[in-house]
This record gives structure tokens, C-alpha cells and sequence, in this order.
């Protein structure tokens, strides 16, 4: 009886663990099926389980910037950048998050992906994904609020770093064309603030 309580015991731990192991690959399941609503959910539980596991976070604000959710993703993104402030994870999602939010500042998001690059090898995706992201977010700024030179210097070099590093992506013949159009028409490094639509 005694082994058999031992064997019980074993057993339930085992699943206990398999189940807490689970749930990443659970939730990043749902997640690729684009049910953003109980991926949500799996890493809700998977927090419950383990609050401590900064994965889980990451990918509950993943869930949840799918779904729109940005705000309470921003919690979550803070959060993991208190405990880690080089977490790869939450600086992606927290440029991610701020680009695709409409309301937000898009500054917030150029500094979040700034912060990526130094930790990021050039041969990563992540790494042309980000400098585009931040090429893109300060031509839409430029559109719209302005940028100093150096901002507008900092954007062509990020354009500049994706078409170097996707010459053959489907829209590099469009950025290349107006990476020249801006070069043409910028202003003097005196002129504090531009506009160009």
C-alpha cells in the first residue's frame, strides 16, 4: 500500500509538472490559430501557476495586444521590464504594442525597439523588422507632428539598415524611392522642427 501511495504521488507530481510545461506550448498552439481569447486564458492559468515566469507574461500581453487589449498588455510588458529590463520578449511587444495602438505615442514605441537592437544580432529577423519599425514610425511622425534632424537622420538610417538588410522585400523599391525624395527635400540641421507630407 505504501508503494502504491509512493507510485500515487509520483505520478500526480509528474502531471502536475507536465501540465505547468504544458502551457506555453498550449497557449502559443492557440495563439498560431489566432484564438486570442483562450490563449489568453491558458496563460492567465499559466500565471496563476507560476506568476513568477516572465514567458508567460510576454505572451499573455501577445494575447492580448491581439485582441486590442492594449492598455492591459502595457501592464504586463511593464511588469516584465521591472523584473528584466533586457527581456527580448517585452521590448518587442512593448514596440509592438505601441505601434499598433493608435492612441499611443509613437516615440514610445521608436525607444522600446531601440532598446532591442543592441541585443539583437543583425542576422535576426527581429532585427530588420525593428529598424523598419522605427523608419516607419518616424515617417508617419513626420506626416503628422514633425521631427528634428536627428530624428529625421535616425529614420533614414533605420530605412537605410532594412533595405540593406531585405533588398528583395516587396516594399523596398517604395522606401528606397522615398528615402531619396527626403534626402532631396530636407531642410538644414538649423531648422528645428519639419513637416513634409
Amino acid at each position: 500500500m505504501k508503494r502504491l501511495s509512493i507510485s500515487f504521488l509520483c505520478c500526480v507530481a509528474f502531471l502536475f509538472s507536465f501540465a505547468q510545461t504544458n502551457y506555453l506550448e498550449l497557449g502559443n498552439q492557440q495563439l498560431a490559430r489566432e484564438d486570442f481569447v483562450a490563449a489568453e486564458k491558458t496563460f492567465r492559468q499559466a500565471m496563476h501557476a507560476d506568476s513568477s515566469n516572465l514567458v508567460y507574461q510576454c505572451q499573455l500581453a501577445l494575447s492580448l495586444m491581439s485582441q486590442k487589449k492594449y492598455a492591459e498588455a502595457q501592464k504586463f510588458i511593464d511588469n516584465v521590464l521591472l523584473r528584466d529590463s533586457t527581456n527580448k520578449g517585452a521590448l518587442w511587444y512593448g514596440g509592438m504594442n505601441n505601434f499598433q495602438n493608435t492612441d499611443a505615442d509613437l516615440r514610445v514605441a521608436i525607444r522600446y525597439f531601440e532598446r532591442l537592437l543592441p541585443l539583437i544580432d543583425e542576422k535576426q529577423g527581429q532585427y530588420f523588422s525593428a529598424s523598419w519599425f522605427i523608419g516607419r514610425s518616424y515617417q508617419i511622425l513626420l506626416q503628422n507632428d514633425g521631427l528634428n534632424y536627428d530624428e529625421t537622420s535616425r529614420m533614414l538610417d533605420c530605412y537605410a539598415t532594412y533595405l540593406r538588410l531585405q533588398p528583395n522585400a516587396s516594399d523596398a523599391q517604395k522606401i528606397a524611392v522615398y528615402v531619396q525624395h527626403i534626402k532631396e527635400i530636407r531642410p538644414p540641421n538649423s531648422v528645428k522642427k519639419w513637416i513634409s507630407r
